[in-house]
């Protein structure tokens, strides 16, 4: 769980991100855009490398899908279009991104709400706002404590959480006092009572991750015991109905009726993602598949979950940065400083020789590598 702290220091610095715009627009060649950093300077690139903003700003962000991203001039936040003009005049002392027609913006330590328009749905009130979610809520924190509020900028669930997470797409939250934990719903009623030491939201099976007297178990969306607080320590389960559990300090496998299916014999492993997980003897990593066969024995100081395209990131003997296949065998040579996983965009961000570019599934060099940084790339719609 994090807490809103998270979100107060992603306004404030931004993510894997940089600096500046506003200027002559290239002809953008895909609707796919990442802002780059360049002497100081921060611009937009396309998937192609092609510059569609000139690098000129102070910092600036991800474009959302309404074709809007935060951006700094002269110390001051507004937001641009793809043409790299500002639609919302630099006015804030930071900004995020907008979500679902949002975005949360500061000024004099305050946070507010703004609309696509830059019009205040919300005065700057809190301590600090949480980006709104499906569901059209957000979480607040006046002082130490959170809330929620809804998007017309009223306060919906009062504030008196110490910790608290986004809404789900189901309009479920997980919420902590006083050390306990619960969920909650989008009125503030209690779903799961603030009971449990730890607590994870229900997985698409509909059982949570659960925490009683320093043992973990596994709960249905009733509160109801399924599978008993028996483990020293538990992972939610995955998409494939399994969940990673420890017992006498090494981690295995439960299927959904809690019956061991990977016998607990490693160190540490991950939960699995597109039919892998990372597996830690003696302080190396592997790969193992779904039936418990090691694709990889532990080999590497570093392996990074399967992304979707079947890539995941490694860390070799030398010290550099690669990529592995789902056999476990290296498809992109380990050459680079850093590697980031390849996310929705065909395109991993890498690093080398202190410059940061992109590379392409097959190992060849999709962004060429001369910037300072080099953010996530994300579709926008042209207004």
């Amino acid at each position: 769980m994090k807490s809103l702290s998270y979100f107060i220091l992603s306004i404030l610095s931004c993510i894997f991100l940089l600096t500046g715009c506003s200027g002559q627009a290239q002809k953008v060649s895909t609707d796919t855009v990442a802002p780059v950093m360049e002497n100081g300077k921060c611009g937009y690139v396309d998937e192609n490398g092609n510059v569609v903003i000139k690098p000129q700003f102070e910092d600036c962000g991800s474009f959302s899908s309404n074709g809007l991203a935060y951006a700094c001039k002269n110390g001051k936040y507004g937001f641009i279009n793809i043409s790299g003009s500002f639609v919302i005049k630099p006015q804030f002392d930071s900004a995020s991104v907008f979500s679902y027609g949002l975005a949360v913006v500061s000024q004099n330590g305050l946070c507010g709400v703004i609309d696509e328009k830059g019009e205040y749905v919300l005065e700057p009130t809190y301590t600090g706002i949480q980006d709104f979610t499906a569901c059209g809520l957000a979480a607040v924190m006046q002082d130490t404590l959170y809330g929620y509020i809804d998007n017309s900028g009223s306060l919906v669930v009062d504030i008196q959480y110490d910790t608290v997470d986004p809404f789900t797409d189901k309009g479920l939250a997980l919420v902590s006092k006083n050390g306990l934990y619960g969920i909650i719903d989008t009125n503030g009623r209690s779903v799961i009572p603030l009971e449990y030491e730890y607590l994870e939201m229900f997985s698409d099976n509909g059982l949570a991750m659960a925490k009683v007297n320093e043992k973990y178990g596994f709960i249905n969306q009733d509160g109801q015991t399924v599978i008993d607080f028996l483990f020293d320590g538990a992972f939610s389960f995955a998409e494939n109905g399994l969940a990673a559990v420890s017992t006498d300090g090494k981690w295995g496998f439960i299927d959904e009726s809690g019956q061991i299916i990977i016998e607990p014999v490693y160190e540490l492993v991950y939960s699995f993602s597109n039919g892998r997980t990372i597996v830690k003897s003696d302080g190396l990593a592997g790969v193992m598949d779904e039936k418990g066969t090691v694709l990889l024995p532990p080999s590497y100081v570093y392996i990074s979950s399967y992304g979707a395209n079947g890539l995941a990131v490694f860390r070799a003997d030398n010290g550099k940065w690669g990529f592995l296949d789902k056999n476990g065998d290296i498809a992109i040579e380990p050459v680079y400083d850093y590697a980031a996983t390849f996310d929705s965009s065909l395109l991993a961000p890498v690093q080398k020789d202190g410059l940061c570019g992109a590379v392409q599934e097959d190992g060849q060099i999709g962004i060429e590598l001369k910037y300072q940084n080099i953010g996530t790339f994300t579709h926008y719609t042209d207004n």
